[in-house]
């Protein structure tokens, strides 16, 4: 065999991603090489190869041994090659400027788009989206020039990883659907997927592909992507809420990218790993800062209450670790006032920062205060005292809240405001997990005893006088699945359930819906049709069912109408809402898709026993800030029997003009299942 051969079998074996097959042609071209040139270029390759299988040290090496016998474009080369190895051990400063010099050289547009790539990248870690951009761009453009569709998707691929590295997850994930690599030959776009999906919350949909991103790369021998998908595996348990598994993962990352010379990735494994051990280190966090990873060095820093360090990253361009700085301003207020300043210049959506406002607040014994800090605890600027007084007239609020391991409430009735403790967060959320499951079990087999027994308990805990006025709800993670109705201080009374009181109050301000209404049943529910096809005999409008209810028909059903009624079985991911979906009979319909709608409905029923099977709150915070008005669901399931007289009597009395919240107490009362809440305006 000649060299030629070895040679294009082993840059064809690279460029499908198998590098365990391309490195024992790479040494054969060598030993076939009949000049020093060729030997040099063989050489190369076998930088490549060692770059891809995490033997970083060889990869130099190989490179700087070969550059004697180069000159001209191989020379370029080489300098591209030794650019992508330093991007690949988190060197970025010094990788953009070796790349950035090959890139002017390079007159192969191959290698010239592999150079930009590479530039892309490091640019991307080191949060300069612009420059990151503009050359992924380029990149793509040379790279569909030269006929190569496949090499330009991952230049849309990367810039989902520029996206996420700038705290954007969802756009990312756009982008990495667009760009649509397939996993099977390059299983390491599953991570930076992965990472993407833990950024919105989906916790076990990166769980999975993780999974299998490990057992793709650990076959082909791609060590740096395997090493790399562990770290991730830690970062997914250390948010999952579990530290054990997360510092064995991370110990595990770190002793990979050790044997692979990777210093950068190294320390960001050992940090960690010492965050999942609540530990900290200034010499990790110090080389973290230096790799480029900035978050990770301010969360030890954090911990080890080095706050003068961790402020100046409250002006940073990238939201978590402008968040963090703003965390260590308020740690280190020497007021209520300057933490609640710091706080709010944080902005909303961060947990920690809410949480030093509410401790604050409840310092101060203000319960107006706390309310309005409670309120951004759930990532929403509240509503004026005034507003939500006038909005309420003579109902309650009920705003549950948790502060140091105690569930509180504020209540607020006819202007005033109250706070005070209900008990210990975690016996109150172990009697709400036991109304669930007995009520759950109760649908099931009829037997009723337990979940009557389980619904007294939560009740004393909850309420201490027997004379319930019309309530509005907003509950803490404790309460979230629970079936109010069941309540037996609650039992008759019209009660409607917000994830905020700025959700509630905009709900109640959705104007009417001229649209007619909208009667949907999807596949796979025995009693669906039947259900909807009566009501839409009884009181008119469209209906679409079976293989009708596609997503395009569904959503011209919805748009402008007054009230939707759909059963359909349902998806629901706690943590990233906007991913939730209905099983329609081409396909999920997303929450997300409800956007596309210039009119939301004003009233959206959820029928299916399957749309309660999760926590739903979440779900029913995405559609109330899409515009729809009033949602009704249940956090139970729905037996087959109960559900189409319970549906039947709801709409008789929504039509006879009964509120939503009125209505659903009324025929939940008449027909005994108590699962359904209304969720958003009362009506």
């Amino acid at each position: 065999m000649t060299w030629d051969h070895h040679h294009r079998a082993a840059l064809a074996h690279q460029e499908r991603g198998e590098p365990l097959r391309a490195r024992p042609h790479a040494r054969l071209a060598r030993e076939h090489a009949a000049t020093a040139a060729q030997a040099a270029e063989s050489a190369l390759v076998m930088a490549w190869i060692a770059q891809q299988v995490g033997d970083h040290d060889a990869a130099v090496a190989l490179i700087a041994d070969a550059r004697p016998a180069l000159s001209g474009q191989l020379l370029a080369r080489a300098d591209c090659l030794h650019g992508l190895t330093l991007c690949m051990t988190a060197e970025h400063e010094a990788a953009l400027s070796v790349l950035a010099r090959a890139a002017k050289r390079l007159r192969d547009d191959h290698w010239r788009a592999n150079a930009l790539v590479g530039i892309g990248v490091s640019a991307g870690y080191l949060r300069r989206p612009a420059v990151a951009e503009d050359a992924l761009d380029r990149a793509h453009a040379l790279y569909l020039a030269q006929g190569k569709p496949e090499r330009a998707r991952t230049c849309l691929h990367n810039k989902g990883f520029v996206a996420a590295q700038a705290g954007d997850f969802s756009r990312a994930l756009r982008l990495y659907d667009a760009a649509g690599i397939d996993e099977t030959t390059r299983p390491e776009v599953l991570i930076d997927r992965a990472n993407a999906l833990l950024g919105v919350g989906l916790i076990n949909s990166a769980g999975r592909a993780l999974a299998r991103a490990a057992v793709a790369l650990g076959a082909t021998g791609r060590g740096p992507a395997f090493a790399e998908a562990t770290l991730a595996h830690a970062h997914r348990a250390l948010l999952a809420g579990d530290p054990a598994t997360a510092a064995k993962a991370a110990e595990t990352a770190a002793g990979l990218f050790e044997e692979q010379g990777n210093s950068g990735w190294l320390a960001h494994a050992q940090a960690v790993r010492l965050r999942a051990l609540g530990r900290t280190s200034s010499d990790v966090a110090d080389r973290c800062e230096q790799a480029g990873w900035v978050a990770e060095a301010a969360e030890l820093r954090l911990l080890a209450g080095r706050l003068d360090l961790v402020e100046p990253h409250r002006f940073a361009v990238e939201p978590g670790l402008r968040a963090l700085g703003w965390l260590a301003r308020a740690q280190a207020a020497g007021s209520p006032r300057a933490a609640f300043a710091a706080c709010r210049a944080g902005g909303l959506g961060d947990s920690r920062l809410a949480a030093v406002g509410v401790d604050a607040a409840v310092s101060g014994g203000r319960p107006r205060t706390v309310f309005t800090w409670a309120e951004r605890s759930r990532g929403v600027d509240a509503p004026t005292h005034r507003e939500i007084g006038v909005a309420l007239g003579d109902r309650e609020l009920l705003d549950f809240y948790v502060h140091k391991g105690q569930l509180r409430t504020v209540s607020v009735f006819r202007g005033r405001f109250r706070d005070h403790v209900v008990g210990s967060a975690a016996a109150v959320a172990e009697a709400a997990e036991s109304l669930r499951i007995t009520s759950t079990l109760a649908a099931r087999t009829g037997t009723a005893a337990a979940t009557q027994r389980a619904a007294r308990v939560l009740d004393a805990m909850l309420f201490t006088s027997s004379a319930i006025r019309e309530l509005v709800v907003l509950p803490s993670p404790e309460l979230s699945s629970v079936p109010w109705a069941a309540l037996p201080s609650l039992a008759g009374i019209p009660v409607s359930v917000a994830p905020s009181a700025a959700a509630w109050l905009r709900a109640k301000q959705v104007p009417e819906r001229t649209g007619p209404t909208a009667w949907i049943a999807c596949p796979g529910l025995t009693h669906a049709a039947g259900e909807v096809t009566t009501l839409h005999a009884r009181h008119g409008g469209t209906l679409v069912t079976g293989r009708e209810s596609t997503v395009v028909n569904v959503l011209a059903a919805m748009s402008g109408a007054g009230l939707v009624h759909i059963a359909a079985h349902g998806r629901h991911h706690t943590a990233a809402p906007r991913f939730s979906a209905l099983a329609l009979a081409d396909g999920p319909l997303r929450a997300q898709d409800i956007e596309r709608l210039p009119e939301p409905p004003r009233l959206l029923v959820l029928s299916s026993c399957e749309s309660g099977k999760a926590d739903l709150l979440g779900l029913i915070a995405v559609l109330l800030d899409l515009g729809v008005g009033t949602v009704v669901a249940s956090t139970l399931p729905v037996p087959d029997d109960l559900a189409v007289p319970l549906m039947t009597d709801l709409h008789e009395r929504l039509a006879a003009g009964a509120g939503p919240a009125k209505a659903l107490a009324g025929a939940q009362t008449a027909h005994g299942h108590l699962g359904f809440a209304c969720y958003g305006s009362p009506g």
